[in-house]
C-alpha cells in the first residue's frame, strides 16, 4: 500500500480515525466510543487502540505511516502538545496527548484544535480545494472556526486567534463565557437561535408553534425553530432571521479584515442547507460595501463529521510527508 497518515479525532462523544494517502483520499476509517469516564488514561489507550485496529484491519503497516495528526478540543499548547484542558472530558488537564499517542504506537505525531483540524480538512479535500484563503465556521453549540492561508492555518502571534466566533457583534450585548460581551456565538450559533425563540415564547408570552414543541421536548434546537419558521411560525422566523443577520454581520467583518476566496459553514445549523445560505447570503449582501464588488463566496462544507479527522490527518501529511 502507498503510505498514509493517521487522523485521530477526539470528541466527547466518539474518536474518530482515518487514513489519508498522498493523494489525499481516504484509506479506510473507524469510530470508537469515547470512554471520557476512564479518565486520560482510558481515552488515550483507546485512541492507540483504535489505531492500531484501522492498520491491521486494512492491511497497512506502521513503516508505511507517515505521521500521526490529532485533533482535540482545547485549550491547548500546541508546541508543548500538550491538552490544557477540555470542556466535556474534566480530568483532561495538562495531558501530553501527543507524546503519550506518539510513544505508543511509536509514530511521529502532531496535536491540533479540532475546529483548526476541520477547517484543514474543508481546505484540503472538501469545499475549500482550490481556494488560497479560506475561513471555517463551525456553527454548533458555540461558533468555531479557523482560517487557512496558503495551505497553512492562521493562528495568531500568541496562538489564540482564529477564533470568529468571539467577534464582537453586539457592543456591551450578551456576556459570553469568555468574559467579552456581545460576541457572534451568542448570537449566531445553534444554540443561539434556540434559545431567543424560547426567551420570546417565555418572557413575552407570544403565540407559536414552538410552543408546544417547548412543553412535550423540555427544550428547543435550531432545527425546531427552523422546521416553525418552514410551517409559517412567526416567531420562529424571527429568530431564524436575527441569528442569520447577526452571522452575515460577522462574515461582512472577516471578509474586510481578511478578503477570503471562500467561508465555509459546518456545524449542526449547516444541515439547514439552503435555509440557512440564501438568507445569509440576502443579509451579507445587503451589509457588504459598494465600493467594489463581491467576491467572497459563502457556501456549505462538504465533509460533514468527516472534516476534523481528515483535516488531522493532512496535518499530518503538512508536518511530516
Amino acid at each position: 500500500m502507498s503510505r498514509v497518515c493517521i487522523g485521530i479525532d477526539l470528541g466527547g462523544t466518539f474518536i474518530k480515525f482515518a487514513l489519508l494517502d498522498e493523494s489525499m483520499s481516504l484509506a479506510g476509517a473507524l469510530q470508537l466510543p469515547t470512554p471520557a469516564s476512564a479518565g486520560p488514561d482510558g481515552v488515550i489507550e483507546t485512541m492507540i487502540s483504535g489505531a492500531t485496529e484501522l492498520l491491521d484491519r486494512e492491511g497497512v503497516s506502521a513503516g508505511d505511516v507517515v505521521g500521526v495528526g490529532i485533533g482535540s478540543p482545547g485549550p491547548l499548547d500546541l508546541d508543548a502538545g500538550v491538552v490544557i484542558g477540555t470542556p466535556n472530558m474534566s480530568d483532561f488537564v495538562n495531558v501530553p496527548l501527543r507524546d503519550r499517542v506518539g510513544d505508543g504506537l511509536g509514530i511521529q505525531t502532531v496535536l491540533e484544535n479540532d475546529a483548526n483540524a476541520a477547517a484543514l480538512g474543508e481546505y484540503l479535500c472538501g469545499s475549500g480545494k482550490g481556494t488560497d484563503v479560506m475561513v471555517m465556521l463551525t456553527l454548533g453549540t458555540g461558533v468555531g472556526g479557523g482560517i487557512v492561508i496558503a495551505g497553512n492555518l492562521a493562528r495568531g502571534a500568541h496562538g489564540i486567534g482564529a477564533e470568529p466566533g468571539h467577534l464582537i457583534v453586539e457592543p456591551d450585548g450578551e456576556q459570553c463565557p469568555c468574559g467579552q460581551r456581545g460576541c457572534l456565538e451568542r448570537y449566531a450559533s445553534a444554540s443561539a437561535v434556540a434559545r431567543y425563540a424560547r426567551q420570546l415564547i417565555e418572557r413575552e408570552n407570544r403565540k407559536s408553534i414552538l410552543t408546544e414543541v417547548l412543553g412535550r421536548k423540555g427544550d428547543l434546537d435550531a432545527a425546531d425553530v427552523n422546521e416553525a419558521r418552514r410551517a409559517g411560525d412567526d416567531l420562529a422566523a424571527e429568530a431564524w432571521d436575527r441569528a442569520i443577520s447577526y452571522l452575515a454581520v460577522g462574515c461582512v467583518s472577516i471578509t474586510r479584515l481578511l478578503d477570503p476566496d471562500l467561508i465555509v459553514l459546518g456545524g449542526g445549523m449547516a444541515k439547514a442547507g439552503d435555509d440557512l445560505t440564501e438568507p445569509l447570503r440576502r443579509h451579507f449582501t445587503r451589509l457588504h460595501w459598494t465600493i467594489d464588488t463581491q467576491k467572497t463566496v459563502l457556501a456549505l462544507a462538504s465533509l460533514g463529521n468527516d472534516a476534523g479527522v481528515i483535516g488531522a490527518a493532512g496535518n499530518a501529511w503538512k508536518q511530516f510527508g
